[in-house]
C-alpha cells in the first residue's frame, strides 16, 4: 500500500482541469480507493494475527499484486521496460516505497487497533510537506506549518494519556508506525525526481511490486519465515489473499485517479482511508476507542486540511511531472 502525492512545480493538465469530465467520476473512484486502503489495515490485522511474519506477508503482496498487474499489462498488449534506468526505479521505489514501509506497517499493527495504525496515513502529505519544503521544492507557509503542528499534537494525544490505547505499552510501536507515512512521503519525492521520461504509470506500479518482492524473498528466506498457505482457509490466508486483491485494484485506481484527476483530488484520499480504515477495524475486529483517540483523530484531520487548503493545481504533483507519459 502505497500512498504516492508530493510536489512538483511542472504538473500535467488532466482532464478534471480542463473541464473535459465531471468531477463525479474521479470523486467516486477516491471513495472507492480510500476504503480499499482502509480495509487492507484490517486484512494485514488478520494475518498478523494469523502469525504471518510481516516480511513475509509483505512478500506475498508485492509477489501476487506484481503479477496481477502483469497479466492485465500483458492483456493490454503493455510491457514492462528493463532497461537499467526502469531496473534502479523499481528496486528504489520498491525498496523505500513498499518493502521497507509495509513491513514496518505489519508488524506494528500486530501491536496495534487497525483504526488507530490508520491514523499515520494522514502524515504522509503532511511530512511530503516538510520534506518539500526543506528541499525548497514548496514555499513555507505557516498556515500549513499550523497544520503539522496539528498533526503532532494528535500523535501525543495517542501516545501521552495512559487512557488513549487500549495497552499503554502500545504507544511505542505507534511511534514506530509513523516511520511507514515518513518512508512514502520520500518515496513522493524520489518518486517524481526518479521516474523515467516518458514512463507509464501502470508498469511501474507492477514493476516496483515485483522488486519489492524479489528485495524481500532473501530476507524472508534467511529469517525462515515464508509463510506458505494451506487448506482449509484461515486468517493469515484469508489476510494475504485479500491483500493482493486489494492492492491490485487500488494500484489501477490509483494511477487511473491521477490521469484523470491529479494529485490535489488524490489527496483527499487520505480523508477516506483514515474514516473507512476505523469503520472497517469496528465492523472485523470490534474495537472501540477512547476519547483520547477520537479528539487525535479530529486534530490529525484538521492538519490535514490545512496542509491541504491551498493546494491548487497550478502548484502540485505526483511523482508525475511533465516527463512522465500517459498511465498504463
Amino acid at each position: 500500500m502505497s500512498y504516492v502525492t508530493a510536489m512538483t512545480s511542472n504538473p500535467d493538465i488532466t482532464p478534471l482541469a480542463a473541464g473535459r469530465i465531471s468531477p463525479v467520476l474521479p470523486l467516486a473512484m477516491i471513495l472507492g480507493l480510500g476504503s480499499l486502503w482502509g480495509l487492507a489495515f484490517s486484512f494485514s490485522k488478520m494475518a498478523t494475527l494469523g502469525g504471518v511474519h510481516p516480511a513475509s506477508y509483505t512478500f506475498w503482496q508485492g509477489l501476487g499484486a506484481g503479477l496481477v498487474l502483469t497479466v492485465v499489462l500483458r492483456l493490454r498488449g503493455l510491457p514492462i521496460p528493463t532497461a537499467y534506468t526502469y531496473l534502479r526505479y523499481y528496486l528504489i521505489i520498491g525498496l523505500v516505497g513498499i518493502a521497507l514501509p509495509n513491513v514496518n506497517l505489519v508488524a506494528a499493527i500486530a501491536h496495534l487497533p487497525a483504526g488507530v495504525m490508520v491514523l499515520t496515513i494522514p502524515f504522509v502529505p503532511l511530512l511530503t510537506y516538510v520534506i518539500a519544503v526543506g528541499l525548497k521544492m514548496e514555499r513555507f507557509s505557516s498556515l500549513r506549518f499550523a497544520g503539522v503542528l496539528c498533526g503532532l499534537a494528535g500523535v501525543g494525544m495517542i501516545v501521552l494519556p495512559e487512557a488513549s490505547l487500549p495497552d499503554a505499552r502500545a504507544a511505542p510501536w505507534f511511534m514506530l508506525a509513523l516511520l511507514t507515512p515518513l518512508l512514502y512521503a520520500v518515496t513522493n519525492v524520489l518518486a517524481a525526481r526518479l521516474r523515467p521520461a516518458g514512463a507509464r504509470s501502470a508498469p511501474l506500479a507492477a514493476g516496483m511490486l515485483l522488486a519489492a518482492a524479489a528485495l524481500l524473498a532473501p530476507v524472508v528466506w534467511w529469517l525462515d519465515a515464508l509463510f506458505v498457505p494451506t487448506l482449509p482457509v484461515d486468517e493469515a490466508e484469508v489476510g494475504i489473499a485479500g491483500q493482493i486483491v486489494v492492492s491490485s485494484i487500488a494500484y489501477f485506481i490509483f494511477f487511473e485517479v491521477l490521469r484523470l484527476a491529479g494529485p490535489v483530488f488524490m489527496s483527499f484520499t487520505g480523508y477516506v482511508v483514515t474514516l473507512t480504515g476505523i469503520a472497517w477495524g469496528v465492523a472485523l475486529f470490534g474495537e472501540r476507542h477512547s476519547a483520547w483517540v477520537w479528539a487525535a483523530a479530529a486534530l490529525i484531520f484538521v492538519g490535514l486540511a490545512l496542509v491541504n487548503l491551498r493546494r491548487n493545481v497550478a502548484g502540485v504533483s505526483v511523482g508525475c511531472d511533465r516527463r512522465a507519459g500517459p498511465t498504463g
